[in-house]
């Protein structure tokens, strides 16, 4: 029973990774394809198209849904590793040092992906904090002179008073 096992559990490894590498490279079409939607927001907010922006925000939100599933199988995999490899938490870095190098191959996949993820990752973050920014400066630039008692009756309804 050994070496069969052994190697069965080798294939299984084996898969896992790919099968992490094939989740994080699904992220990244869905990230690049939500950087692609958002690029346009700065543009709609200045030019006051808000049914579009809100278009774009619904699309954008359907994206990061689908980007969380991949994110709840990455969790799933990512934990079977630390278990099998007895890490602590999940590392690429500590992975390497630890898995056997009949697993570099994948190890190297892997890798690579994680290396094309990370500046698109940041490349959101900065685009959702500018985003944020603009529409900001175009919220309080509309507010105009409204009020006090019609700022107070909307921040109520927000707050689901009437």
């Amino acid at each position: 029973m050994g070496a069969s096992s052994g190697a069965d559990q080798m294939k299984e490894i084996r898969d896992k990774l790919r099968e992490l590498a094939s989740a994080y490279e699904g992220q990244l079409h869905l990230y690049r394809r939500i950087g692609e939607v958002g690029s346009g927001e700065q543009e709609l907010i200045q030019k006051n198209h808000l049914d579009r922006l809100l278009q774009v925000l619904k699309d954008k939100e359907n994206l990061l849904k689908q980007a969380g599933e991949f994110e709840q199988s990455i969790k799933s995999i990512q934990e079977q590793l630390v278990s099998h490899f007895d890490l602590t938490a999940f590392s690429l870095p500590q992975l390497k040092l630890v898995a056997p190098a009949y697993y570099q191959e994948e190890l190297e996949v892997l890798e690579a992906m994680v290396v094309k993820l990370l500046p698109v990752l940041e490349h959101l973050e900065e685009q959702e904090r500018s985003n944020e920014a603009s529409l900001n400066q175009y919220l309080e630039a509309s507010r105009g002179p409204q009020t006090k008692k019609a700022q107070i009756r909307l921040a109520g309804r927000a707050y689901g008073k009437r």
